[in-house]
């Protein structure tokens, strides 16, 4: 559906918004986006076409409430309120939240997002994220938002960074500037699946480096894809708060081990 905001909106620039609507609407029909998770087409309900079939959703499901409060993860039996991972180490961030229960499907999908050129994945993956975190992003008051960056290296093999295509897309959803010129990263360092918690952390030392003031916020949220043992995030957070008290927290698609 097309909204018009603008009183200074021309008959010619109408048009244009009427045609380019009606030739989404064209593709959407002809070449259908597909499920995450799947890959076939994503179904129609009520006249909306829904993010996820009905069977996938049910494969990856939403991360329970009862969650650690620092960093997202799903509570284990026996841990009270942080999760054994947060007790036993201090985190820089803020808090994390994160979207998905760790599943094979939702792994799959990551993987295809990231490796086999599915960019569609990632307004999708803004969408659930706003879906699932909405009111969190609302209560945060994010000054921006922030997406992990990837290396020059990877960007040139890969094209895209997963974690930006998620960011701008939760950016337009919730009104919130998405800055990608903030932080970049340095080194291209190792893939974090390869390495166990202490190595995760040596491969991130001094990869990343801020390009301008950063004082001017007060909040961001850096979004990421995974989560494992926040070694990313606090990387990041580690830099981003160098030269200022800046409240950075997390949100990811997924929450895992495993990866």
């Amino acid at each position: 559906m097309i909204h018009l905001h603008s009183k200074n909106i021309n008959k010619r620039e109408i048009k244009m918004l009427i045609k380019n609507e009606t030739l989404e609407g064209l593709v959407d029909i002809f070449f259908p986006p597909a499920c995450p998770i799947c890959l076939r087409p994503r179904p129609i309900v009520e006249g909306i076409r829904i993010n996820m079939c009905k069977v996938c959703r049910k494969k990856t499901p939403y991360i329970r409430d009862v969650t650690c409060f620092k960093c997202g993860k799903t509570l284990d039996m026996g841990e009270d309120e942080y999760c054994n991972d947060c007790k036993g180490n201090k985190h820089l961030f803020k808090q994390s939240f994160s979207v998905f229960e760790y599943t094979d499907s939702i792994k799959n999908s990551i993987f295809n997002f990231k490796y086999h050129n599915k960019k569609e994945f990632g307004k999708i993956y803004g969408d659930e994220m706003c879906i699932r975190l909405g009111d969190v992003i609302k209560r945060i008051n994010p000054d921006v938002i922030v997406p992990v960056p990837i290396s020059k290296e990877r960007m040139t093999i890969r094209g895209y960074n997963q974690a930006e295509l998620i960011a701008r897309s939760v950016g337009e959803n919730m009104n919130i500037p998405v800055d990608t010129n903030l932080i970049y990263r340095v080194k291209n360092t190792v893939a974090m699946k390869e390495l166990d918690p202490t190595n995760r952390i040596k491969n991130l030392r001094n990869a990343f480096q801020i390009t301008k003031n950063v004082v001017r916020y007060n909040k961001i949220i850096v979004v990421d894809d995974i989560y494992t043992t926040g070694a990313t995030l606090d990387a990041v957070t580690k830099e981003l708060t160098r030269f200022g008290n800046i409240d950075v927290y997390g949100m990811v698609l997924c929450v895992g081990q495993g990866f």
